[in-house]
């Protein structure tokens, strides 16, 4: 099993770093969405963050188009309540107004079960600014198609260090991302390519397909996340407003552990500021 975090001890952070695992295993009595229902998969992270639960996700039970596009489960957009890539890119931009096929998207507004979803679709989420936009941001969002039936969400030490770990994920406030950050570049000396933040991707993506693609990359950078509007709101009752998610690739957070004893984590300027 994977030791206790040294990055965690040292940075403060209570909850519990999350290890995202693609495995063909399904651990038992994991949190699991109902077949069917839609459901977003950061309010599961923030369960196992908090609480040390598991949860476990599979193309059948993510009904989330985003949150699949997020874990490595492709990118099935006839998930989405807009019904295509055309539609998803009007409902993340401008709605209505930027479709190019007024009709069509109209009957998709219109076939809605419930007015805040038609509200919704109608408006857009406006993360973007128009479809054009939102199909760049599709052709530089990485693209994973996981062959392992499920991914696992569970705290680092219930992970194996055998297993398809493909990211570990802390949740931290503004100074622990400051500790963070300086600990991802200890051995390398970046100033300008060695954290970023994912801007535009959703929480999940963040944590996922970002970090994944990090992974396997030949200069592995950490990833800063929970930028997204959406996926903030789904974890603040859980894990509260003023905290972002910060994920790194398994060999990367295997070397800032290797790091952490001789960081300035464990000197007094950080402690002071970690403690007060």
């Amino acid at each position: 099993m994977v030791p206790p975090s040294e990055i965690a001890r040292a940075a403060g952070i209570k909850t519990h770093p999350v290890a995202i695992v693609w495995t063909d295993k399904k651990p038992e009595k994991a949190f699991e969405f109902k077949p069917g229902t839609w459901g977003c998969v950061m309010w599961f992270f923030a369960k196992v963050a908090k609480d040390g639960k598991m949860a476990v996700f599979s193309r059948e039970t993510t009904t989330c188009a985003g949150g699949c596009m997020g874990l490595g489960f492709g990118r099935p957009l006839d998930k989405h309540a807009a019904g295509s890539e055309e539609g998803f890119c009007s409902f993340l931009s401008n709605g209505l107004a930027g479709a190019a096929d007024k009709t069509a998207y109209r009957a998709v507004i219109d076939q809605c079960p419930n007015d805040r979803q038609k509200m919704m679709l109608a408006e857009g989420e406006r993360f973007l600014k128009n479809p054009a936009v939102v199909k760049r941001w599709l052709r530089d969002l990485p693209v994973y198609d996981a062959k392992d039936r499920y991914v696992v969400m569970k705290p680092v030490t219930q992970a194996d260090e055998n297993e398809k770990i493909k990211s570990i994920v802390f949740v931290a406030n503004a100074d622990q991302i400051a500790a963070l950050s300086t600990l991802a570049n200890f051995s390398t000396g970046n100033v300008m390519n060695g954290v970023f933040v994912a801007a535009s991707a959703a929480g999940c993506q963040a944590i996922g397909v970002c970090t994944f693609a990090e992974g396997d990359s030949d200069s592995p950078r950490a990833v800063v996340g929970l930028t997204d509007l959406s996926a903030r709101k789904a974890v603040r009752p859980t894990l509260g407003k003023d905290v972002l998610t910060f994920s790194v690739p398994f060999a990367l957070y295997q070397e800032m552990e290797q790091n952490v004893k001789d960081s300035c984590l464990e000197l007094s300027l950080w402690k002071e500021l970690r403690d007060t």
